[in-house]
C-alpha cells in the first residue's frame, strides 16, 4: 500500500478523482479502481462526505510499481512504449 501524507501536509491541487487521476498518468480509470480494490491505494479522507480523492504522491508510487512489475509490456495489456514513466516522485 502506498500511504497518503498528513492531512496537514497535503495540498488541494495534489488531489485528484479516479478520472483525473487516469488521465494523469494515461491509464483506463478501471486501473485506479484495480489498485484501490488491491489496496495499494486508500482516498485521502477529508470528513465532509464528499467525492473520493488520491494523491498525487501514492498515484505515482503505485504506477511506479506497475511498471516496475511490467505494465509496460504489450503482451500485458500495457501502455504503448512511447509513453513515458515521469511521474514517480
Amino acid at each position: 500500500m502506498f500511504p497518503n501524507p498528513p492531512l496537514d501536509e497535503i495540498k488541494s491541487d495534489d488531489l485528484m478523482t479516479v478520472a483525473q487521476a487516469a488521465a494523469w498518468i494515461h491509464v483506463k480509470p478501471v486501473t485506479i479502481r484495480q489498485w484501490i480494490h488491491r489496496g495499494k491505494l486508500t482516498h485521502v479522507d477529508l470528513g465532509h462526505g464528499g467525492p473520493k480523492l488520491y494523491h498525487r504522491d501514492a498515484l505515482a508510487k503505485a504506477e511506479k510499481e506497475a511498471w516496475d512489475n511490467g505494465a509496460d509490456r504489450p503482451i500485458r495489456g500495457g501502455r504503448k512504449r512511447d509513453v513515458q514513466r515521469a511521474r514517480a516522485a
